[in-house]
């Protein structure tokens, strides 16, 4: 069953800055928290976790002028889901930015109990991020 979680938050930093730290899909060990490594070659991204998991992701757009960043994670082993795409756009709002990140998935109908604990914790960690990512882009 296909699933999506949308959420906004506000990087209280410049939308430039913000987006020269997430535009090239690099350093998310420095300010997603549960990443502890990120390497990129091309299109593909590797990134470690403080589970011991690793995130093997394809880049499918970083959009210079419409500050788009959407990535698959092709394999993971942290969630019971499947066919994940998240995409994340950023605009500027009050002198800073406003982060739309949108994750979305397929999760099967045995699963299906653990949604609203995914979605729960999804929501707060991205709003972790925001702080910062807020921190990494105006250092």
């Amino acid at each position: 069953m296909k699933k999506t979680i949308k959420t906004t938050n506000f990087v209280d930093a410049p939308l430039d800055k913000v987006w020269s730290k997430v535009g090239p899909g690099t350093h998310m060990d420095k300010w997603m928290p549960i990443v502890t490594t990120c390497t990129v070659d091309g299109d593909k991204r590797v990134c470690g976790t403080h589970e011991s998991g690793t995130l093997y992701e394809t880049i499918l757009q970083s959009d210079d002028k419409k500050k788009v960043f959407q990535y698959r994670i092709d394999k993971q082993e942290m969630l019971p889901v499947t066919n994940i795409i998240g995409t994340m756009k950023l605009s500027e709002k009050d002198g800073g930015t406003q982060l739309d990140w949108d994750l979305e998935f397929d999760i099967s109908e045995e699963h299906e109990a653990a949604f609203p604990e995914i979605k729960k914790n999804t929501e707060g960690l991205y709003q972790i991020a925001t702080g910062s990512l807020a921190e990494y882009a105006n250092s």
